[in-house]
């Protein structure tokens, strides 16, 4: 092969990895520029669904505090009117939230929604349940707040632990009842559970 030809081949190589290793590199730059962009969108998406279930919270926990001696006497078994407010707030707080990128926050929130519906495990009166509401949309409104700061997320608190495992013990004891409903046989009635139907809150 004649040494021009062979100089020729070594040169037209040499561009050749040179090009490839200039596309790489735009290709890598470009595609963490994406990246970054993406990650630039879902933060503010989130920063903006965030604030929209915060203000919600707010906005609930001062309409907590003007009923709560409206309905003191009345049973939780009885309907009240401020619960339809109460669950369209709460409706639109988990709306908001499902737009959060963070799953572990959406898990969170979602778990003390189903625990806020769960008031009737507060106790007898609708005194107890405003105070079981008011006191979770708390925690939400905490909770809320330190992702919009970029804070670690808060652990739960001991008096919503306390709460979750109310509900879970109210539940049970709603399809026990259920159950000697479509088996009324004395026999099969705990004692205990008579005397929780008549005490009102049940026992933390």
């Amino acid at each position: 092969m004649q040494p021009e030809v062979l100089s020729g081949l070594i040169g037209f190589g040499g561009a050749l990895v040179g090009g490839a290793a200039s596309f790489g590199g735009v290709w890598l730059t470009l595609s963490h520029q994406r990246r970054l962009a993406r990650e630039a969108r879902l933060s503010e998406i989130g920063q903006g669904a965030a604030d929209k279930a915060l203000n919600e919270l707010i906005t609930l926990g001062e309409f907590l505090e003007s009923v709560r001696g409206e309905v003191a006497t009345m049973r939780t078994d009885e309907s009240a009117e401020y619960l339809d407010t109460v669950f369209g707030r709460m409706e639109r707080v988990q709306r908001a939230v499902a737009r959060i990128p963070d799953q572990e926050l959406r898990a969170r929130v979602r778990d003390l929604l189903i625990v806020m519906r769960k008031f009737r495990a507060a106790g007898v009166r609708h005194f107890f349940a405003v105070s079981w509401l008011a006191e979770l949309a708390d925690e939400l409104t905490e909770l809320l707040s330190a992702y919009i700061r970029s804070d670690p997320l808060p652990p739960l608190s001991e008096r919503t632990g306390s709460k979750q495992q109310r509900a879970v013990q109210h539940e049970l004891a709603q399809r026990r009842r259920f159950e000697l409903m479509q088996d009324p046989d004395p026999a099969n009635v705990d004692p205990r559970e008579e005397d929780a139907e008549d005490g009102g809150v049940p026992a933390s």
